[in-house]
Protein backbone atom coordinates (compact mmCIF):
# COMPACT_ATOMS: atom_id res chain seq x y z
CA UNK A 1 0.00 0.00 0.00
CA UNK A 2 1.66 3.10 -1.06
CA UNK A 3 1.97 6.17 1.02
CA UNK A 4 -0.10 9.43 0.54
CA UNK A 5 1.58 12.43 -0.44
CA UNK A 6 1.54 15.73 1.90
CA UNK A 7 -0.09 18.71 0.24
CA UNK A 8 1.49 22.09 1.00
CA UNK A 9 -0.01 25.58 1.30
CA UNK A 10 1.75 28.48 -0.51
CA UNK A 11 0.07 32.07 0.19
CA UNK A 12 0.83 34.71 -1.49
CA UNK A 13 0.24 38.12 0.68
CA UNK A 14 -0.56 41.39 -0.79
CA UNK A 15 -4.23 41.82 -2.52
CA UNK A 16 -4.10 37.48 -1.42
CA UNK A 17 -4.21 37.80 2.67
CA UNK A 18 -4.99 41.22 2.85
CA UNK A 19 -7.05 43.42 0.13
CA UNK A 20 -4.50 45.95 0.37
CA UNK A 21 -4.35 47.35 -3.63
CA UNK A 22 -6.02 50.59 -3.01
CA UNK A 23 -3.01 51.44 -0.22
CA UNK A 24 -0.82 50.20 -2.62
CA UNK A 25 -2.16 52.48 -5.56
CA UNK A 26 -1.94 55.89 -3.20
CA UNK A 27 1.48 55.03 -2.13
CA UNK A 28 2.20 54.41 -5.76
CA UNK A 29 0.82 57.67 -6.45
CA UNK A 30 2.25 59.77 -4.17
CA UNK A 31 5.66 58.20 -4.89
CA UNK A 32 5.00 58.91 -8.22
CA UNK A 33 4.48 62.58 -7.66
CA UNK A 34 7.57 62.86 -5.55
CA UNK A 35 9.90 61.29 -8.18
CA UNK A 36 8.14 62.12 -11.45
CA UNK A 37 5.93 64.94 -10.71
CA UNK A 38 2.37 62.48 -12.16
CA UNK A 39 0.37 59.60 -10.73
CA UNK A 40 0.70 56.12 -11.38
CA UNK A 41 -1.84 55.19 -14.54
CA UNK A 42 -3.71 52.55 -14.35
CA UNK A 43 -2.19 50.67 -17.43
CA UNK A 44 1.42 50.87 -15.05
CA UNK A 45 -0.93 49.76 -12.23
CA UNK A 46 -1.83 46.45 -13.97
CA UNK A 47 1.62 45.36 -14.92
CA UNK A 48 2.84 45.99 -11.42
CA UNK A 49 0.80 43.04 -9.65
CA UNK A 50 3.34 40.46 -8.50
CA UNK A 51 6.68 42.36 -9.34
CA UNK A 52 8.93 43.09 -6.81
CA UNK A 53 9.93 46.67 -6.05
CA UNK A 54 13.01 46.94 -7.96
CA UNK A 55 11.55 45.72 -11.35
CA UNK A 56 8.58 48.56 -10.59
CA UNK A 57 10.83 50.98 -9.83
CA UNK A 58 12.82 50.35 -13.10
CA UNK A 59 9.81 50.55 -15.25
CA UNK A 60 9.10 54.05 -13.75
CA UNK A 61 12.43 55.71 -13.57
CA UNK A 62 14.81 53.85 -15.88
CA UNK A 63 18.11 52.32 -14.78
CA UNK A 64 20.25 53.64 -11.68
CA UNK A 65 22.20 51.66 -9.06
CA UNK A 66 21.01 48.97 -6.94
CA UNK A 67 21.57 51.09 -3.32
CA UNK A 68 19.41 53.77 -5.40
CA UNK A 69 16.49 51.69 -6.62
CA UNK A 70 16.77 50.09 -2.73
CA UNK A 71 16.50 53.26 -1.11
CA UNK A 72 13.39 54.60 -3.34
CA UNK A 73 11.97 51.07 -2.43
CA UNK A 74 12.07 51.53 1.29
CA UNK A 75 10.44 54.82 1.18
CA UNK A 76 7.51 53.72 -1.05
CA UNK A 77 7.08 51.27 1.30
CA UNK A 78 7.19 53.81 4.53
CA UNK A 79 4.45 55.48 2.75
CA UNK A 80 2.74 52.59 2.08
CA UNK A 81 2.50 51.35 5.99
CA UNK A 82 1.38 54.56 7.25
CA UNK A 83 -1.23 54.50 4.98
CA UNK A 84 -2.17 51.25 6.04
CA UNK A 85 -2.24 52.77 10.19
CA UNK A 86 -3.86 55.76 8.68
CA UNK A 87 -6.87 53.83 7.73
CA UNK A 88 -7.48 50.91 10.62
CA UNK A 89 -11.05 50.59 9.19
CA UNK A 90 -9.81 48.15 6.53
CA UNK A 91 -6.23 47.08 8.37
CA UNK A 92 -7.37 43.61 8.80
CA UNK A 93 -6.81 40.03 7.03
CA UNK A 94 -9.26 39.01 4.18
CA UNK A 95 -12.70 38.28 5.09
CA UNK A 96 -12.93 33.84 6.61
CA UNK A 97 -9.14 34.33 6.26
CA UNK A 98 -8.52 34.06 10.36
CA UNK A 99 -11.26 31.30 10.45
CA UNK A 100 -9.49 29.23 7.94
CA UNK A 101 -6.06 29.47 9.22
CA UNK A 102 -6.95 28.14 12.08
CA UNK A 103 -8.20 24.83 10.55
CA UNK A 104 -5.04 24.34 8.82
CA UNK A 105 -3.50 25.27 12.08
CA UNK A 106 -5.34 22.47 13.33
CA UNK A 107 -5.02 19.92 10.37
CA UNK A 108 -1.33 20.33 10.56
CA UNK A 109 -1.41 21.53 6.74
CA UNK A 110 2.88 23.02 6.06
CA UNK A 111 2.16 26.45 4.65
CA UNK A 112 4.02 29.55 4.34
CA UNK A 113 3.91 32.69 2.66
CA UNK A 114 5.75 33.88 -0.45
CA UNK A 115 5.11 37.50 -1.12
CA UNK A 116 7.09 40.26 -3.27
CA UNK A 117 7.14 42.30 -0.47
CA UNK A 118 10.64 43.50 1.29
CA UNK A 119 11.26 42.23 4.78
CA UNK A 120 10.51 45.55 6.69
CA UNK A 121 6.57 45.10 5.42
CA UNK A 122 6.85 41.61 6.56
CA UNK A 123 8.17 42.61 9.73
CA UNK A 124 5.18 45.32 9.74
CA UNK A 125 2.73 42.10 8.61
CA UNK A 126 3.51 39.77 11.64
CA UNK A 127 3.34 42.29 14.04
CA UNK A 128 0.50 43.65 13.14
CA UNK A 129 -1.43 40.48 12.25
CA UNK A 130 0.19 38.45 14.73
CA UNK A 131 1.00 36.18 11.79
CA UNK A 132 3.16 33.42 13.81
CA UNK A 133 -0.11 32.33 15.63
CA UNK A 134 -0.32 30.53 12.38
CA UNK A 135 3.01 30.79 10.31
CA UNK A 136 6.84 30.01 11.32
CA UNK A 137 8.08 33.04 10.50
CA UNK A 138 11.45 32.07 9.40
CA UNK A 139 10.35 30.47 6.46
CA UNK A 140 8.50 33.19 5.09
CA UNK A 141 9.94 33.86 1.91
CA UNK A 142 9.74 37.64 1.00
CA UNK A 143 12.29 40.06 -1.26
CA UNK A 144 15.57 39.57 -0.34
CA UNK A 145 17.44 40.76 -4.07
CA UNK A 146 18.03 37.02 -4.30
CA UNK A 147 14.84 36.12 -6.53
CA UNK A 148 14.40 37.15 -9.79
CA UNK A 149 10.10 36.19 -10.28
CA UNK A 150 7.66 34.25 -8.35
CA UNK A 151 8.69 30.95 -9.13
CA UNK A 152 11.76 30.65 -7.40
CA UNK A 153 9.84 32.20 -4.45
CA UNK A 154 7.60 29.22 -4.68
CA UNK A 155 10.24 26.80 -5.18
CA UNK A 156 11.93 28.20 -2.05
CA UNK A 157 8.58 28.24 0.05
CA UNK A 158 7.74 24.40 -0.96
CA UNK A 159 11.45 23.78 0.26
CA UNK A 160 10.75 25.69 3.51
CA UNK A 161 7.96 23.66 4.73
CA UNK A 162 9.23 19.97 3.43
CA UNK A 163 6.52 18.96 0.51
CA UNK A 164 7.03 19.04 -3.52
CA UNK A 165 5.80 21.80 -5.21
CA UNK A 166 4.10 19.48 -7.02
CA UNK A 167 1.94 18.68 -4.29
CA UNK A 168 1.03 22.54 -3.19
CA UNK A 169 -1.84 24.30 -3.61
CA UNK A 170 -1.09 28.29 -4.19
CA UNK A 171 -3.40 30.58 -3.80
CA UNK A 172 -3.20 33.94 -6.05
CA UNK A 173 -4.56 37.50 -6.79
CA UNK A 174 -3.12 38.56 -9.32
CA UNK A 175 -2.73 37.73 -13.25
CA UNK A 176 1.36 37.87 -13.06
CA UNK A 177 1.56 35.54 -9.89
CA UNK A 178 -1.03 32.88 -11.64
CA UNK A 179 0.91 33.10 -14.46
CA UNK A 180 3.90 32.05 -12.69
CA UNK A 181 2.32 29.61 -9.89
CA UNK A 182 0.97 27.99 -13.57
CA UNK A 183 4.65 27.49 -14.70
CA UNK A 184 5.29 25.71 -11.47
CA UNK A 185 2.79 22.82 -11.91
CA UNK A 186 1.43 22.74 -8.52
CA UNK A 187 -1.52 20.24 -7.81
CA UNK A 188 -4.13 23.45 -7.48
CA UNK A 189 -4.28 26.21 -8.05
CA UNK A 190 -6.67 29.33 -6.18
CA UNK A 191 -7.70 32.44 -7.59
CA UNK A 192 -8.92 34.94 -5.27
CA UNK A 193 -10.29 38.43 -6.71
CA UNK A 194 -13.19 40.91 -7.17
CA UNK A 195 -16.90 39.68 -8.54
CA UNK A 196 -15.90 41.68 -11.76
CA UNK A 197 -13.15 39.69 -12.64
CA UNK A 198 -14.43 36.11 -11.90
CA UNK A 199 -14.85 34.91 -15.44
CA UNK A 200 -12.02 36.37 -16.53
CA UNK A 201 -9.56 34.56 -13.61
CA UNK A 202 -11.73 31.50 -14.75
CA UNK A 203 -10.29 30.95 -17.98
CA UNK A 204 -7.25 31.65 -16.83
CA UNK A 205 -4.37 29.02 -17.75
CA UNK A 206 -4.15 26.36 -14.82
CA UNK A 207 -6.52 28.23 -12.51
CA UNK A 208 -8.83 25.64 -10.44
CA UNK A 209 -10.78 27.53 -8.26
CA UNK A 210 -11.67 31.04 -7.94
CA UNK A 211 -13.00 32.59 -5.12
CA UNK A 212 -13.93 36.31 -3.49
CA UNK A 213 -13.08 35.83 -0.25
CA UNK A 214 -11.87 32.74 2.20
CA UNK A 215 -15.99 31.75 3.41
CA UNK A 216 -15.58 30.45 0.11
CA UNK A 217 -12.33 28.66 0.70
CA UNK A 218 -12.54 24.63 0.46
CA UNK A 219 -10.66 22.68 2.68
CA UNK A 220 -11.50 19.27 1.77
CA UNK A 221 -7.99 19.20 -0.91
CA UNK A 222 -5.69 19.01 2.53
CA UNK A 223 -8.34 16.25 3.95
CA UNK A 224 -6.84 13.45 2.41
CA UNK A 225 -3.36 14.47 2.78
Amino acid sequence: MGCIMEKGLLFDFNGTMFFDSPKHKIAWDVFSEKYRGKPISDDEMDHMHGQTNAQIIKVLMGEMSDEESEKLSKDKEALYREICLQQPESFHLAPGLTEVLDQLKMMQVPMTICTASIKENVDFFVSSFHLDKWFDVNNIIYDDGTHSNKISMFEDGAKRIGVPLSNCMIVEDSLSGIAFAHACHVEKIVAITTADKIEEYKNMPGVDEVIQDYYQFDLSFFQNK
